[in-house]
């Protein structure tokens, strides 16, 4: 159990790592996008975020 959680959160730093080497100014832009919503809609958006990650975990347990 703990070492899936430490695959998966250094799978997270790789991809995070490979957009911020890839498109930097793509990451200050969205980063401006992003502090110009509401808090309402940062809400929204994490939850739907979420919802999504949880939705690819069981989908990806249910397949293996």
């Amino acid at each position: 159990m703990i070492t899936t959680l430490f695959w998966g959160v250094g799978l997270l730093f790789l991809l995070e790592g490979i957009v911020y080497l890839a498109a930097p100014s793509l990451v200050e832009s969205v980063v401006k996008i992003v502090a110009k919503t509401s808090i309402q809609q940062r809400r929204m958006l994490g939850a739907s975020m979420a919802l999504a990650g949880t939705s690819i975990l069981c989908v990806v347990k249910f397949l293996s």
